[in-house]
């Protein structure tokens, strides 16, 4: 079966891995055969990502690796390829039999790491689509959700099902109804902490319940929350100082964290997809556990637990980067994950990558996080530094999970969205 071809550039945030890769694009004559956008949602993706989904896009294969980590998933059958510097997921290569018979797998690109067409200059509203026969080959299509069932909850796809695209999105794993959420065996409800974990199981901590230490930080309002770009800075410092990672807010006994999307290029460019998800939690209710103990127990001593100091956490077991004055994101430096956030300003309050949690009730752990359905956070920053398609698709992933939260929140407990 025969594919349109095109050149796209495509860069983290650090620049290592900027090149140019050859994009396949859709078959020109079956619509069954379409090279379209998948979302994964499988257990594999989200936890080697720290995302609650993957995207990739069908290349050949690039000319370059350098600079680049590889982690072989042996369970999911892909080769992951990551930055070094900065964390960013590149590449993804097939490992089956059937894809190793095609020029050693099928290569395919992080779609948020993709500028856009080759040559195609910044502020081009949208380059015209390859034409063959009369018929346009999109760069970028959005072909539907797949892997769905292992996140017993639905995870994002809920929220994602209005992303423009020539045909309606057909989702897969799920129905349109609202995800039913698990039953939790009374053991595990009761269990006091959350689970969270990379793939290659190099990281792996835990979270308590909010308690005495969860009131003592300071911090401005998330954009998620208020808007930076339009909000006066004597509203977005919190005054009040209101502690709005505990929930319910202004309840004298939280017990979840305030969780949100967020769309920023950094973002971005440093997990390498669309949507990043983050739980707000004081570092006081973050403890990691030894590399020495059993990574399948549930028994591990509280005594053995470590609080997370970045100061004197074991090496190996995250890699910082920068990635901007005072703001530092870590991963992890075997399988990529994007592990935290955080900042020199509110030292007490930790960005933790949602992907990472192993909730009993699902993947957006809710009987942990509280999740803001009003914005996504730096959603107008969605478009930043791509171009053309690119950035509409990035304006439509976004502008679609933005609608579809909103929707949540509207009919949430009324069944379908």
């Amino acid at each position: 079966m025969s594919s349109k071809t095109s050149d796209i550039s495509i860069s983290c945030l650090c620049g290592a891995a900027k090149q140019v890769v050859t994009s396949l694009l859709q078959h020109e004559q079956t619509t069954s055969g379409q090279l379209g956008i998948s979302f994964c949602h499988c257990y594999a993706c989200r936890h080697s990502s720290g995302l609650l989904y993957v995207s990739y896009a069908p290349i050949q294969a690039p000319q370059s690796v350098n600079g680049l980590v590889v982690y072989t998933d042996k369970t999911a059958h892909v080769r992951r390829y990551f930055c070094n510097t900065c964390g960013c997921h590149i590449f993804q290569r097939e490992d089956s039999a059937a894809s190793q018979a095609e020029s050693g797998g099928l290569w395919t690109v992080a779609t948020g790491v993709i500028i856009g067409r080759a040559g195609t200059k910044e502020g081009t509203d949208r380059e015209t689509g390859e034409m063959d026969g009369g018929k346009e080959h999109l760069l970028l299509e959005f072909a539907g959700h797949v892997n769905v069932a292992g996140t017993k909850d639905g995870g994002l796809s809920p929220f994602i099902t209005d992303v423009r695209s020539p045909h309606r999105p057909r989702v897969y794993g799920h129905s349109d109804d609202s995800p039913s959420i698990s039953t939790i065996s009374k053991a595990r409800e009761e269990k006091e902490f959350l689970e969270a974990r990379c793939r290659c199981e190099t990281v792996r901590f835990r979270i308590t319940r909010p308690d005495a230490s969860s009131l003592i930080p300071h911090s401005g309002f998330p954009d998620l929350m208020i808007p930076f770009a339009s909000s006066p800075r004597e509203v977005v410092s919190n005054p009040q100082n209101e502690k709005w990672w505990l929930r319910p807010p202004e309840s004298a006994n939280p017990i979840k964290y305030m969780t949100g999307t967020c769309a920023c290029r950094s973002c971005r460019l440093t997990s390498g997809f669309e949507v990043q998800t983050w739980a707000f939690v004081p570092r006081t209710n973050i403890f990691f556990v030894p590399p020495s103990s059993d990574a399948t127990s549930d028994t591990t001593s509280v005594n053995t637990l470590v609080p997370l100091d970045f100061a004197t956490l074991p090496k190996g077991i995250l890699q910082s980067y920068e990635s901007s004055p005072g703001v530092l994101r870590e991963f992890c430096p075997g399988c990529g994950a994007t592990v935290f956030w955080h900042d020199r300003w509110r030292p007490g309050i930790i960005d933790v990558s949602v992907g990472l949690l192993d909730a009993p009730e699902g993947a957006r752990a809710e009987t942990w996080l509280d999740w803001w359905y009003g914005r996504v956070s730096f959603a107008e920053d969605a478009t930043n530094g791509r171009v053309g398609e690119a950035a509409k698709w990035a304006e439509n992933v976004v502008g679609g999970l933005a609608k579809g939260l909103k929707s949540w929140e509207n009919r949430k407990g009324e069944g379908t969205i």
